[in-house]
């Protein structure tokens, strides 16, 4: 998407909520993350919704990035023993904004053990994954928001 701006001088705005969820579907949907002590591997399942705004904007010759996204994953907790059975529920992210990397992470579905074990052992690599979101989103829609004349 090229656009005639002189040096890159006026505010240019695209809309990234159809990239973000393809970013979802292809980062997020089917991460498997073993645990440690508990022998069970967690696996997001579905990516079962996205909503909100996400954007890349350029001002003055630099691009910035803002979103405030509603974010709901479908969990597998599957044990490591065939005699256990699977366990599943959700996380969601009510509020996954741009200038927040302490977001809140909600699991439902789950038992209160089964929760406070995904809450240890698998949320803290999760929220990593998940941060690396904004720096995808600049490093992908930067450059052709920008005129290269």
């Amino acid at each position: 998407m090229a656009v005639l701006n002189p040096n890159n001088w006026h505010w240019v705005d695209k809309n990234t909520l159809p990239w973000t969820k393809e970013y979802f579907d292809e980062n997020i949907k089917g991460l498997e993350i073993p645990s440690g002590a508990s022998e069970c591997m967690y696996r997001i399942v579905e990516v079962s919704k996205v909503a909100g705004d996400s954007n890349v904007s350029q001002r003055k010759g630099k691009p910035i990035c803002y979103f405030d996204l509603s974010v709901e994953f479908k969990l597998d907790v599957i044990p490591n023993a065939d005699d256990a059975d699977k366990a599943s529920g959700s996380i969601s992210l009510p509020e996954f904004m741009h200038d927040d990397p302490d977001f809140e992470i909600r699991t439902s579905g789950l038992s209160n053990e089964l929760a406070g074990q995904v809450a240890r052992e698998f949320l803290p690599d999760f929220r990593k994954l998940l941060l690396e979101y904004q720096v995808d989103l600049l490093k992908t829609h930067s450059q052709d928001l920008q005129d290269s004349k």
